[in-house]
């Protein structure tokens, strides 16, 4: 029976024992050593540089450790505290090393790790605390903010009423009315000969634009009129080559429904042969074409090109519409246009298409111009003082701190 116990004994010590040995080996390094891994790993580092920010106990040892891919200089390592007005420690042009800082006051400190030229490199780091007075620390950090209150006294004014009005006078100007003025542009009278015999007088061209001296001060632009008349030849024709254009005959507002539509134009009857053929052209040029298209020789051109065709001669050029530039043409014996823009061609064209008959034409333009007018008026104005006293207030006001420290604050 003792034999017994003691074998249990026995089995009981070897038991305890190993239980032992098995909690120690579960124990925590940092139990039985004084380092304490603070960061280890790889960071890229360029020419801007990488920062790691810890907080330290005083007495503690930071150790260092890093190396580059390939060996390549940084172009400083260094530790200072969070602000970096304060360099604990620095190295320049360096690769890789084991370096030993120790912490004289207890902080936030930052290491900084800045490479060379462009570009960035590997670098593999490990910083290692060892444990100086306090041995359980934490290395994290953090912000503190403080708050102040002070008062401050200000004054204020605080209204109590109003003074006497001040009546003061001055001079507007208020709209008046529209006055409009109809400006002659020109005023032409034109015998233009028919095609047969030897002269230049089959065609004419008269220029459209508005001129700036035409223009009057300050107007601004309403409409453009302008109309033609044409009967055959002689004298006792030029009498009714007339038409009569009267400015009050249009409704007269700057803004009315006329504006809107753009233009309205009067074609007159054709009795008999008497229409002529006109084109509105930009270029001045077109005139001496117009008078070559009604010409007799242009005509005869046609049959000495079909003689020179059979017999192998050059032929001459016969001149047609083709080559003008025109936007508009037509045939009429009165005309009337007026447009609430000037028109787009520079120059009126007209030839006559009769052989033998001679047209009498007349032909004119005009401008219409509106300006506002204003009449001066007295105007009364009055405005109000305020009265006011002054208060005094008081309010708090807070200022701020920020202070970086360790958590143990």
């Amino acid at each position: 029976m003792k034999m017994r116990k003691i074998i249990l004994l026995v089995f009981g010590f070897l038991v305890l024992s190993q239980m032992i040995n098995a909690t120690s080996s579960l124990l925590p390094s940092d139990e039985l050593s004084d380092d304490f891994m603070v960061f280890q790993g790889m960071k890229k580092v360029n020419s801007v540089g990488k920062k790691l920010s810890y907080a330290f106990a005083k007495g503690d040892q930071v150790t260092i450790k890093f190396s580059t891919r390939k060996d390549k200089n940084l172009k400083h390592v260094k530790m200072a505290d969070l602000k970096g007005t304060k360099v604990l420690w620095s190295i320049n042009n360096v690769a890789s090393g084991s370096y030993d800082v120790k912490i004289s006051e207890e902080g936030v400190y930052t290491i900084e790790f800045l490479a060379k030229g462009m570009g960035s490199r590997d670098v593999t780091i490990d910083i290692v605390r060892k444990a100086g007075a306090k041995k359980v620390f934490n290395t994290a950090w953090m912000k503190y903010n403080s708050f102040t209150p002070r008062e401050v006294t200000y004054s204020v004014d605080s209204m109590i009423g109003y003074k006497q009005p001040v009546k003061t006078q001055q001079e507007i100007k208020i709209f008046n009315k529209y006055y409009y003025q109809n400006v002659q542009l020109y005023k032409h009278s034109k015998q233009l000969l028919g095609q047969a015999g030897v002269h230049n007088s089959q065609a004419v061209a008269y220029p459209m634009a508005i001129t700036k001296d035409k223009i009057p001060a300050g107007a601004k632009f309403k409409c453009y009129t302008y109309s033609l008349s044409s009967v055959l030849g002689g004298a006792k024709h030029w009498a009714i080559a007339e038409i009569a254009v009267s400015a009050g005959a249009l409704f007269l507002s700057p803004v009315g429904a006329f504006a809107a539509h753009g233009a309205m134009g009067l074609i007159g009857p054709e009795p008999g042969n008497e229409p002529v053929q006109y084109f509105m052209s930009n270029s001045q040029r077109d005139l001496g074409i117009v008078k070559q298209i009604y010409s007799p020789s242009n005509e005869a051109k046609k049959g000495t090109n079909w003689v020179a065709g059979k017999v192998g001669l050059d032929k001459k050029k016969v001149w047609s519409e083709r080559d003008l530039s025109f936007n508009q043409k037509g045939k009429v014996t009165n005309l009337f246009v007026s447009s609430a823009h000037p028109p787009k061609a520079s120059f009126f064209i007209m030839a006559n298409p009769e052989y033998t008959q001679a047209k009498n034409t007349k032909m004119s333009g005009s401008a219409i111009f509106y300006a506002p007018t204003y009449r001066p008026v007295i105007a009364n104005e009055f405005y109000y003082e305020l009265q006011t006293v002054p208060v005094e207030k008081k309010a708090l006001d807070y200022s701020k701190k920020e202070v970086y420290g360790t958590i143990a604050k």
